[in-house]
């Protein structure tokens, strides 16, 4: 019999890749009894919907492009960074 621990382990392993049947087996055995580990798989699942949506709507989204203007004071502002990190003030 699985613990809570093991079976949120398990459970994240699904949302990624198949279980072997034992896998599948012992945790389906222990969401049937425990209500809290349900109520965690449910919100793993609305946690990993809502990235996607929200994945999506970035890639479609014009706003997101800077004009070439800000990615230029952008890449100025890394090298100016990058140059006094490499060269500390005395």
């Amino acid at each position: 019999m699985l613990n809570c621990k093991q079976a949120s382990l398990l459970a994240s392993k699904k949302m990624d890749q198949s279980l072997s049947f034992r896998e599948s087996l012992a945790l389906s055995l222990h969401l049937s009894m425990c209500r809290l580990c349900r109520r965690y798989i449910r919100s793993l699942k609305i946690i990993r919907r809502n990235l996607r949506q929200q994945e999506k709507q970035i890639q479609q989204s014009e706003s997101v492009k800077l004009p070439q203007s800000a990615r230029q004071r952008i890449q100025e502002k890394l090298q100016k960074m990058a140059e006094t990190q490499n060269h500390p003030p005395s």
